[in-house]
């Protein structure tokens, strides 16, 4: 319900002054003689003290001049409150004109009481800040010029580590392993959202199976696939470099990634690492240390293990790696089950990054709004505050020029009104600064909160 105001009764009563009577001066013509008394000259009667007239103190019974924001809500909204008065309205100079004049000796109370008046006639219609302050605390929530760099940044970034060592030779039906991993990885990288980066690291594709080879075979570890969106014929080209060849340095594969997604710390980025391995660490690494310093790094990756035809015992490894990452851990016989494993990632990631996307823009949205309603509500105040400045300051002008004030009172009265202003704008500065920090306060709250709904669900291994 719209709030109704009630301007302020302004009643005028009858300033009587009161007029100092004239001196009189008694005349004695004649004094009767008295037989019995001696008969003497009066003396003239004394002059008597003109009466001095009794000053009443100007009032005028008008509420004082708000003191804090919530009391300019709530004053009268004044006569003349229209943002197109002109104080050489003739209604204006009415009003002005029905002022009684102030003593040169008035006070500073009585100064005080008469710009309160002025005040009331022109003060103006003020937005309630408490509707803003509402929207705040929905947390349905800078804006998109304030937006953060990282923010605008954010990425989603897939890194895939493939085992190429000498076992991955072994043929399941018709094809290699080595075969299946590559056809499934870029069935996979195609099909990630068009927002994606993907990069692809092999590890063990130099030297042989042998010791003499060992050294050359466990120091081969290569980004064969920089972290970029995916192009088909670049991925194409690094799947070309490579073929099953010798050992499994597992661990130090870990650690490469990291370094690989460095730039992209996990606070403003999603970073999943999906490594795919048909054995256990054979180049004296711990893959289980790896996998810890891995999980406590700054870029935060979701770490998906997938064991490609491993028995019981070299699998439990891969499980503890995948413990140890905090993320999860399948085990594939055959194609199919490679694919449907990349196939279901692709498809959390589409499904959550849309989701994500859509939540996001919506808060952005909507913290836009709030921003721009409260800019607005502090210009609109502030375009009060120097429409009745104006008017107030003209019209004291007026009252000199009727001679209702002197100089020193206008001057006086201006003074008083640009301290008032002052803080009042001060106030305003102040509500609308508190209002931005609780908008950004809700915002980051807002994407925080969809930020780990969208972080516990996007997760290439995880299970339904």
């Amino acid at each position: 319900m719209p709030r109704l105001f009630t301007p302020a009764a302004i009643i005028f009563f009858c300033f009587i002054f009161l007029v100092g009577c004239q001196d009189k001066k008694e005349t004695v013509d004649k004094v009767k003689e008295k037989e019995v008394v001696k008969v003497e000259e009066e003396e003239p009667a004394s002059e008597e003290t003109a009466t001095e007239p009794e000053e009443i103190p100007f009032h005028i019974d008008v509420p004082d001049m708000p003191s804090n924001l919530e009391e300019v809500v709530s004053y009268p909204i004044g006569l003349f409150a229209s943002k197109d008065t002109k104080v050489k309205d003739e209604a204006v100079q009415e009003a002005l004109d029905a002022i009684p004049p102030l003593s040169e000796t008035a006070n500073e109370g009585e100064l005080s009481n008469l710009l309160a008046y002025v005040y009331s006639l022109y003060k103006m219609d003020y937005d309630d800040p408490k509707v803003i302050i509402d929207s705040l605390s929905i947390a349905t929530t800078p804006e998109s010029e304030e937006i953060s760099e990282e923010e605008q940044t954010e990425t989603f970034n897939v890194e895939i580590i493939l085992d190429a060592s000498g076992s991955m030779k072994k043929v399941i039906g018709s094809k290699s392993m080595m075969e299946i991993a590559k056809e499934a990885i870029e069935e996979f990288a195609s099909s990630l959202p068009e927002e994606a980066n993907v990069g692809l690291r092999v590890y063990g594709h130099k030297g042989t199976g042998s010791n003499a080879d060992k050294a050359m075979s466990c120091a081969a570890n290569e980004l064969v696939y920089p972290i970029q969106p995916y192009s088909d014929s670049g991925l194409k080209e690094a799947l070309g470099k490579f073929n099953p060849a010798g050992w499994t340095p597992l661990a130090q594969s870990l650690l490469e990634a990291q370094q690989d997604l460095a730039k992209f710390k996990g606070e403003n980025h999603r970073n999943i690492i999906y490594l795919v391995s048909d054995g256990v660490e054979t180049c004296d690494g711990d893959p289980i240390a790896a996998a810890k310093s891995l999980k406590a790094s700054e870029i935060s990756p979701v770490v998906n293990i997938i064991g490609f035809d491993l028995g019981s015992k070299d699998e439990q490894q891969l499980m503890d790696v995948a413990e140890a990452a905090g993320g999860t851990y399948v085990n594939v016989r055959n194609h199919e089950q490679l694919k449907s494993q990349f196939n279901k990632a692709s498809a959390d990631a589409h499904k959550w990054m849309t989701w994500y996307q859509k939540e996001k823009s919506g808060i952005f949205k909507n913290a836009d709004q709030q921003k721009t309603a409260i800019y607005s509500l502090s210009n609109a105040w502030k375009n009060n505050i120097s429409k009745e400045k104006y008017l107030i300051s003209f019209s004291l002008q007026s009252l000199y020029t009727k001679e209702k004030i002197t100089k020193e009172q206008e001057l006086a009265a201006n003074k008083m009104a640009q301290e008032f202003y002052d803080h009042h704008y001060g106030l305003v500065e102040e509500m609308k600064n508190t209002l931005i920090d609780a908008r950004d306060e809700n915002l980051a709250s807002s994407l925080k909160e969809i930020k780990d709904i969208y972080n516990q669900n996007v997760s290439p291994g995880k299970k339904e």
